[in-house]
């Protein structure tokens, strides 16, 4: 698998912090971006998005990608807090309250690429 950059904006009232499953780590506050990079060992990354409100984790989505599957999760909760916007390697995705999407083809992030995400509130 090639490198992945991994690009993030949240554009939320909440702040975020970001674990990648390789123990990569990036916050972005209320209003601001961030960015990750990957490089081609990383072949299977789950990146667990947590939002934060006073200090409390009130809600956690997530962004994966491997050789063989790619997806995100924008977070479930009763109250809709946020929706989700981005793309991987060109292929858009949004989501808003209704957890997993999968992205297709299987194999999109298979030699590496970008993948963006821009998160509101809902």
């Amino acid at each position: 698998m090639g490198p992945v950059t991994f690009n993030i904006n949240n554009q939320t009232k909440y702040d975020l912090k970001v674990q990648a499953s390789n123990g990569a780590q990036a916050g972005a506050v209320a209003g601001a971006g961030t960015s990750l990079g990957f490089t081609p060992d990383d072949t299977n990354i789950t990146c667990a998005m947590r939002w934060y409100q006073d200090g409390i984790c009130i809600l956690q989505g997530s962004v994966a990608w491997s050789a063989g599957g790619s997806g995100a999760d924008d977070g479930w909760s009763t109250s809709n807090l946020i929706c989700m916007n981005g793309q991987a390697n060109g292929v858009g995705f949004s989501g808003c309250n209704e957890g997993w999407v999968e992205l297709q083809p299987y194999n999109l992030m298979a030699n590496g690429g970008e993948v963006s995400v821009t998160y509101t509130n809902a």
